[in-house]
């Protein structure tokens, strides 16, 4: 039986415990961090308050993918060419001693132990070529394991349920990130967190993983905890906010409650089970679930067992707080009507959903143009869209050709165009504005490129990339994937638009 009275009972007859030679289709819930099934839900924060908290998380986090999307760049350049980089972070110190045998816990770590510093340093690291440092490599002792999130830019959060018996996990949905990861018992420095630690002595299923297997050697980079003689594999992610992981790569069985009311559990899955997490974690939040396209992501594990696709369906935001939105897996992944397909850039972002933005028209025939092609990213934990500044400021000043209603400042001045709706007429309606994505074509409903502010303003959620990139890099948020079918394949490398209603997926 699951441990705990907080987590739901899973009978073990009514388990599917699948294979890698199997293939399956299931859903799950993804939810919202303002629903009420999320810890994170505040019923009485204001809509102003709300949504002003969403921009600065969503800023937060494209700069943090902006910096280590570029970051992974230079690091492919320097593979075909000896280039110098400057303002490059110094390698990261060795880190093995701070997971000591379990018979050492509790443990404290040293104050004057040498972490990287926050922010910029938190990016991979690419030595100059005449640094006395070699590039970090698998198993390389000097080498950093780093992200490309900030600790707390998230917007859904899934349940899993790990080891046997099981035990739930409210964690972070992220597809900017491929590591799975939770907090364990014990820790040696862990943020003060609301639900139990997941405890791998009490699960007859985990294992922890020796240095030198294919998994460990998929980490960007590990260390080997010789102190024992089955020489753990060690891994450490950094934040870009300065917040940080460290603990031991295991394997675990990761279980499923479906939509369907059935439980769908795969075994071996790799996972980082944390005995230190410190820095800005939300306390309500047990992990990570990373869901990019690198090989150590949950996707890219279960591989041929959901097809090597999964899809997301969100609902609106003025209906997150009332139904939640889907994560589905293999055959529950696949949309056959309406779809819009495009291929995937093929530029070593392993991580990344990455296609090109091509065109921007705004209602049936208004043009923007000529414009650049550019990257977008296509991310769940962005909210708003990012254009580069010279397409924002066109598409801005269409729009305030296009509509006829007063402008209003955001109070905030967060966001670039904002109109007074006080004497709105009852059948107003925005343009719609369509996204030439590659060969997909996107056409983003209003609810899809603007947010409701307050009662009366509602604003552009669209933003310049200057204030995050000075590069013409774009992303595609979670706003204006909103009743969406957006689906992934990584076989293929494809990815696909569907018009849904997603409160009825």
């Amino acid at each position: 039986m699951a441990s705990s009275t907080l987590f739901p009972f899973l009978s073990i007859f009514s388990l599917t415990l699948l294979t890698t030679a199997s293939a399956v289709g299931f859903s799950v819930e993804l939810i919202h961090r303002n629903h009420p099934k999320s810890p994170f839900y505040n019923p009485t924060i204001s809509i102003s308050d709300c949504v002003h908290a969403e921009v600065q998380r969503s800023h937060a986090r494209a700069a943090a993918l902006r910096r280590t999307f570029f970051s992974q760049l230079r690091n492919d350049m320097s593979s075909t060419a000896n280039t110098k980089y400057s303002n490059l972070s110094p390698p990261a110190p060795d880190f093995t001693h701070l997971i000591p045998a379990d018979s050492s816990f509790p443990y404290t770590i040293p104050s004057d132990t040498p972490f990287p510093s926050p922010a910029d340093s938190l990016i991979p690291y690419l030595p100059p070529a005449d640094s006395p440092f070699p590039t970090p490599s698998p198993a390389s002792p000097n080498a950093p394991i780093e992200t490309d999130i900030i600790a707390n830019s998230f917007d859904y959060l899934v349940s899993i349920h790990l080891g046997t018996p099981t035990r739930e996990v409210i964690a972070i949905a992220d597809t900017g990130s491929d590591l799975i990861w939770v907090t364990c018992k014990p820790c040696a420095d862990c943020y003060k967190q609301d639900a139990p630690l997941f405890n791998p002595a009490t699960s007859s299923s985990y294992a922890n993983l020796p240095c030198g297997t294919k998994k460990c050697n998929q980490l960007p980079s590990s260390q080997c905890d010789n102190s024992a003689s089955d020489s753990k594999c060690i891994y450490q992610y950094g934040y870009g906010d300065g917040s940080q992981t460290i603990g031991n790569l295991a394997q675990e069985t990761v279980t499923f409650n479906t939509t369907s009311g059935s439980t769908v559990g795969f075994p071996r899955v790799a996972f980082g089970c944390s005995h230190v997490a410190n820095g800005t974690f939300e306390h309500h939040s047990a992990g990570l679930v990373g869901l990019g396209s690198g090989p150590l992501s949950l996707v890219s594990q279960l591989g041929s067992s959901i097809e090597h696709r999964f899809s997301y369906c969100l609902v609106p935001y003025d209906s997150a707080n009332i139904t939640t939105s889907r994560l589905s897996f293999g055959s529950d992944a696949i949309s056959s009507h309406n779809v819009e397909t495009t291929t995937m850039v093929d530029i070593d972002r392993e991580t990344f959903y990455t296609v090109t933005l091509d065109g921007i028209i705004v209602g049936k025939n208004n043009t923007l143009g000529p414009m650049e092609r550019s990257y977008m990213i296509v991310d769940s934990g962005t909210t708003l869209t990012y254009l580069d500044s010279t397409v924002l400021e066109s598409l801005v000043e269409v729009l305030a050709k296009t509509i006829h209603l007063p402008q209003v400042e955001d109070s905030e001045k967060l966001l670039p165009l904002c109109f007074d709706e006080s004497n709105v007429e009852s059948d107003f309606l925005y343009p719609d504005i369509t996204l030439q994505l590659g060969k997909a074509t996107v056409t983003l409903k209003p609810y899809n490129a603007f947010r409701k502010i307050n009662d009366k303003v509602t604003c552009l959620a669209m933003t310049s990339n200057n204030d995050i990139s000075g590069d013409n890099l774009s992303i595609l948020g979670n706003i204006a994937q909103q009743n969406f079918h957006v689906g992934f394949d990584l076989a293929s490398r494809m990815i696909s638009f569907a018009p849904a209603d997603c409160t009825k997926y």
